[in-house]
């Protein structure tokens, strides 16, 4: 019994949640000591264990170069830590992430040395002080320090005088302030501080605080859940944009439904074709130029060997008399003919 009540005095308790003060002194300290951003920054990581670059982005809406100079100035101060996991995709292609998270054991002894390290320079430049130049001569510009005072009294008239040209001298406003000020003023303006390590001195913190698990964060869940909500409602609408609810994608760039129908044509030239009046046939075609040719329709009865006429037996008083020539010119007139009729 006296062994478990010693045990319980040495260690103390292990914690599984993040005490306030412990916050506190994370955002104090980076906003005393670290821009508007690197605020930003820290504080969407005290509000969620371990967050992933991209979730980052979208939160912040930084750019991505800017995002990663502030976090590498943090994780180069040792107030954030990253951790790279390869994930799987679906379609087994596999991408590398950045996940970020905040140590809270290697913050405080982080601030404890710094801390310790502002207030050894004061020190060291008190101690430096004392080799400045604290009088100045107003007339030959001549600088002394608080070693070369007791050269300066002038006992007769009890003031300090230059001892070149004898001109009293006069406290060099451009030194700096008594390093014993400084001091105390930074004591004073690092007290908060001072008081949440204090407080914090001897937390425990359980593994899975200081070294988190990624998480999934709540808004970003909600906002892609309405995102998607909302894209589902616009898809079924009539005034759907285009890129609502697709990603951007190359091979949509190239990508062309082009069909290709001969039926189409063929009713739309028929259609053309029945709009349009017949052309007329050329003068050659309907009437030979030849002369002494006949007609189309005498032409057109004689497509036989023989004549109508002839067939009948009943020749016309103008066939008898025709000479050799015309006969000729008759029957080169009735092949024309029908090589154009079967053309």
């Amino acid at each position: 019994m006296w062994k478990c009540s010693l045990q319980t005095m040495i260690e103390p308790e292990l914690l599984t949640e993040v005490p306030a003060a412990l916050k506190r002194l994370a955002k104090q300290v980076v906003r005393g000591f670290y821009g508007v951003e690197h605020a930003l920054a820290l504080d969407v990581l005290i509000r969620n264990p371990c967050v992933r670059e991209e979730d980052m982005l979208e939160l912040l809406k930084f750019d991505r170069k800017q995002l990663r100079s502030v976090l590498n100035t943090l994780k180069a101060d040792k107030f954030v830590k990253c951790r790279m996991r390869v994930e799987t995709a679906p379609d087994g292609k596999t991408t590398r992430h950045n996940y970020y998270f905040i140590n809270y054991r290697v913050l405080v002894n982080v601030v404890k040395y710094k801390l310790d390290h502002m207030r050894r320079r004061i020190e060291t430049d008190e101690r430096d002080s004392t080799n400045r130049a604290s009088f100045r001569c107003p007339c030959c510009f001549s600088t002394f320090t608080d070693l070369e005072a007791n050269q300066l009294f002038d006992p007769m008239t009890g003031t300090f005088r230059c001892t070149f040209c004898q001109t009293e001298v006069e406290e060099d406003e451009s030194v700096c302030p008594d390093a014993r000020t400084l001091v105390a003023r930074f004591n004073e303006q690092i007290e908060p501080i001072y008081a949440l390590l204090r407080e914090t001195e001897d937390v425990n913190l359980s593994h899975d605080l200081l070294e988190p698990e990624p998480t999934e964060i709540p808004a970003l869940k909600q906002s892609r859940e309405r995102s998607a909500a909302s894209g589902g409602n616009a898809a079924s609408g009539p005034h759907r944009e285009a890129w609502s609810n697709k990603g951007s994608s190359y091979a949509d760039l190239y990508t062309q439904n082009v069909v290709i129908s001969m039926e189409e044509q063929d009713d739309q030239q028929k259609q053309a074709n029945e709009g349009k009046a017949p052309k007329e046939r050329p003068v050659w075609l309907t009437q030979s130029t030849v002369q002494g040719a006949y007609s189309e329709p005498d032409i057109l009865k004689s497509r036989g060997d023989v004549v109508p006429e002839a067939q009948d037996g009943g020749a016309g008083p103008g066939i008898g008399q025709l000479d050799e020539n015309e006969e000729v010119m008759r029957a080169l007139l009735i092949h024309e003919k029908r090589g154009v009729a079967g053309a």
